[in-house]
């Protein structure tokens, strides 16, 4: 099976262990094997655009245009992420109050755009998580820093 060939060749890589709680085992492993492990990233900005999440404004000289997301990373990578933003719409409160707070101010319509929005802070997640940015700002005075 293709999966567990790719959760194998991944096991080894250390964002994936640290991605792993957030996104799951099978959803880590194809992300790091479609776009490479967030440590390969300077940035989380730089992260997303390896994914085509990046914005990008379609606009002439006399119309404005609109933001569109890029698409230039895997698409593979980008439904995967899809399938767990809407997971974690379903699952996890903070991300559903966001999500509902985010249709709202969009009038009640485009529910997808607030997926991408899910989708595209995700990844900024991912990315701060794999990285260990900020993992000790939270903990108790005392508690032991991992390097």
């Amino acid at each position: 099976n293709a999966l567990k060939r790719v959760e194998k060749l991944t096991a080894d890589e250390p964002a994936t262990a640290s991605m792993r709680a957030v996104v799951g085992k099978k959803t880590s492993a194809i992300l790091v094997a479609a776009v490479g492990g967030p440590r390969n990233y300077h940035c989380a900005k730089a992260y997303q655009k390896a994914f085509g999440l990046n914005l990008k404004e379609k606009s002439s000289g006399k119309k404005k245009g609109n933001l569109h997301i890029t698409k230039r990373g895997p698409a593979i990578a980008r439904m995967v992420l899809y399938m767990a933003a809407l997971r974690l719409i379903k699952s996890d409160p903070i991300v559903r109050a966001w999500y509902a707070r985010k249709v709202r101010r969009m009038g009640g319509k485009q529910r997808s755009k607030a997926v991408v929005a899910i989708m595209r802070k995700l990844v900024l997640a991912l990315w701060h998580v794999a990285k260990g940015v900020g993992r000790h700002e939270h903990a108790p005075p005392g508690t032991p820093v991992a390097p």
